[in-house]
């Protein structure tokens, strides 16, 4: 009895010590990762929450700045974020669910189900979930800011791009376009017979034990603990986003969602809860754009990934999932800035892979003389390569900080040197240029991996 009350004993310390390498290991991840958004939430660059999963164990998971900058409430595991374009991967997986219950085919055409929708018999479900369409994308129609402050039924919404002409033929090429995914919508709800929010909410999120989610359709509903939406202001504060009635991107981007219940999404998908295997092989392949409501990598950081990123007035999102390591990224943030995208995604899985995560722009605001900062204003002009081609705009003062104005967008420019600053929206890194008698003639942007050059006028 002695004998085996021992060898019980060794066996139990043994065991034990097989697995303290691998909790040591994943405490050294979990500080890591705190290490690189120490920064980012120092400079209010990061207001949300994140969790980070590998093998069906949560590394780290925490939560930064305020679901409520006017009540100062802070950002919690609780707090539920709308996750904007996140969405497209609910309607997508709604759709492959009618298909696996033989209630449609990718391969039908949109006159199948919406007779009347223009040239809808030469536009295939798979054209929509593909962004082969060559339907306009809603978000870019003239008067669409105004339109969506108020409520619209998806009838009225699909009306409101119905009758424009096709940008190219259907499947020739790919072009984003949120106009494909509020035509889901509306078809999944033709098939059947539930209002989108029923459908996704018995088809979609119970199955996944997904409690603390939703569709926003209604601007009259309480959502318990939900965030509101910023933009960046200033050197470190926040304004409030414009406002938006979400009804009006019902099957593009309307749902909300916490980083504990996208998680639940994110295990229910390796399993046949929601979509079976075979199907999630077939069509969540590698594509050059948006693909069922993922972009999917064959090789990032040396792995294969399927991320869902989202945008919208006052909020950022992004669900990364590498389904051959079971490493699982998710980032949910009520400020428009993009850092939770770039770099923090890609950083963050740098680290959990062993990896050194990229070099960031410098955050920490520096103090310079407003007479070196009053040198800097005046109007500018990017060249053709920019994302709007050849847009000017003008840099002014103020409050020891620039302010970029170029379209309808101002953008506070936080000096990190006294010839380098930080847009805080887009997270560009900005230089500026001047000649040999110290003249400004202009600055490089650097937004990621690109870099823009533009001249002084």
């Amino acid at each position: 009895m002695k004998r085996s009350l021992i060898t019980l004993i060794t066996v139990c310390i043994l065991i034990a010590g097989s697995a303290h390498p691998q909790a040591k290991l994943d405490d050294a991840v979990a500080t890591r990762i705190r290490e690189y958004l120490a920064p980012f939430a120092a400079a209010s660059n990061l207001s949300g929450s994140v969790l980070v999963a590998r093998k069906g164990q949560i590394l780290f998971e925490q939560s930064y700045g305020m679901a409520n900058y006017e009540w100062q409430i802070p950002n919690s595991a609780k707090t539920r974020f709308h996750i904007a374009s996140v969405s497209k991967a609910f309607t997508a997986a709604a759709i492959l669910r009618l298909q696996e219950q033989g209630r449609l085919q990718v391969s039908d055409t949109i006159a199948h189900y919406l007779p009347d929708f223009p040239q809808g018999d030469r536009i295939t479900l798979d054209n929509l979930l593909t962004h082969s369409s060559g339907i306009p994308d809603i978000n870019g129609i003239e008067g669409i800011d105004i339109f969506e402050r108020s409520p619209h039924t998806l009838e009225q919404v699909v009306a409101k791009f119905a009758g424009l002409p096709l940008e190219f033929a259907p499947g020739s090429k790919q072009s984003y376009s949120n106009s494909n995914y509020n035509l889901l919508a509306l078809i999944l709800e033709k098939v059947s017979g539930e209002s989108y929010e029923n459908y996704l909410r018995r088809h979609i999120l119970e199955p996944a034990g997904m409690k603390d989610s939703g569709v926003d359709d209604d601007a009259s509903r309480l959502i318990p603990y939900a965030a509101s939406g910023y933009n960046p202001a200033g050197i470190s504060g926040f304004e409030n986003a414009s406002y938006l009635d979400w009804s009006n991107k019902t099957g593009n981007g309307n749902l909300y969602s916490t980083v504990d219940d996208l998680y639940r999404f994110d295990r229910a998908l390796n399993t046949d809860i929601l979509l079976k295997r075979a199907t999630q092989q077939k069509y969540f392949v590698e594509a050059d754009d948006n693909f069922y409501g993922w972009y999917i990598w064959n090789q990032r950081l040396g792995h294969r990934l399927l991320a869902a990123k989202g945008h919208g007035p006052g909020f950022t999102a992004e669900l990364d999932r590498y389904p051959d390591d079971d490493v699982t990224v998710i980032l949910l943030c009520n400020s428009y800035g993009t850092a939770s995208q770039k770099p923090i995604s890609e950083a963050l899985e740098a680290i959990v892979f062993g990896q050194e995560p990229p070099p960031t722009t410098p955050q920490r605001a520096v103090t310079i003389s407003e007479t070196l900062l009053a040198s800097y204003a005046g109007q500018y002009q990017y060249g053709p390569d920019y994302f709007d081609p050849n847009a000017k705009f003008t840099l002014t003062t103020k409050d020891g900080f620039l302010l970029m104005h170029i379209g309808d967008r101002n953008a506070a420019l936080v000096p990190v040197s006294e010839t380098a600053f930080l847009e805080r929206t887009f997270f560009g890194h900005i230089e500026m240029t001047k000649d040999a008698a110290g003249k400004v003639t202009g600055l490089t942007c650097r937004y990621g991996d690109k870099n823009f050059t533009a001249h002084r006028l």
